[in-house]
């Protein structure tokens, strides 16, 4: 178990494989593996081929299936496939954004395509904090958004706002460019709202991401 110290610590089922002692036959008529176990044996290559009319080649990036940890699945609850999954695995992989690596739960998986309804076609590429940072990242845009169309914008919103774009300079998504407004924002805002906490945490950051401009370091 030493050998996934290292990996990225998923907040609800932890950082090491969930053992459950169960591995079905591959090659069992009723057995069918999720493609992201990069299991598949030639008798089940060729089912594969006849039901899809090609055969799929897996891309070599460094996932690997962890044996006896497999979880059953309910068909029942499934979005309907062409080929449904009747049991998950933990999957070993890499992060395709930070590049750690991290463990893509069984448990998880049940919970994506039988309690969320995502298709079996959807997987996870990205560790948990990264995918946290997206959806962070998102939402950040799509306030930003929403704000920019405000016609008159409180001192709060206003806040809000240069808050919204600054960070997604700090992430690399807004170009430095938009420093400007940020700036041009953070002047808008009255004498009475520059006691803020906000407006005072934006005033410490400004200098620091105008300072990687000037470095070079553009989006």
């Amino acid at each position: 178990m030493d050998a996934y110290a290292q990996h990225v610590k998923h907040p609800r089922y932890g950082k090491r494989p969930r053992i459950t002692g169960v591995d079905p036959d591959p090659d069992a008529s009723i057995v069918h593996l999720h493609w992201n176990t990069r299991f598949l044996t030639e008798s089940r290559l060729r089912l594969i081929e006849q039901a899809l009319g090609w055969r799929p080649a897996l891309p070599e990036d460094g996932s690997r299936m962890v044996r006896g940890t497999a979880v059953a699945a309910d068909l029942a609850r499934q979005t309907p496939a062409t080929i449904p999954v009747t049991h998950y695995y933990d999957i070993d992989r890499i992060c395709r954004a930070c590049g750690r690596r991290f463990i893509f739960f069984a448990d998880e998986q049940k919970y994506w395509y039988e309690e969320l309804g995502f298709p079996l076609e959807a997987d996870a590429i990205r560790c948990p904090p990264c995918r946290q940072r997206l959806r962070h990242i998102a939402s950040l845009r799509e306030r930003y958004e929403q704000l920019f169309h405000v016609p008159a914008r409180s001192v709060a919103e206003t806040l809000e706002m240069a808050d919204c774009c600054l960070t997604l300079i700090e992430e690399a998504i807004f170009h430095f460019g938009q420093l400007e407004r940020v700036r041009m924002l953070l002047h808008r805002i009255p004498e009475s709202g520059r006691s803020d906490k906000l407006y005072l945490n934006l005033i410490a950051r400004l200098p620091l991401v105008a300072k990687l401009s000037n470095h070079g370091r553009v989006p």
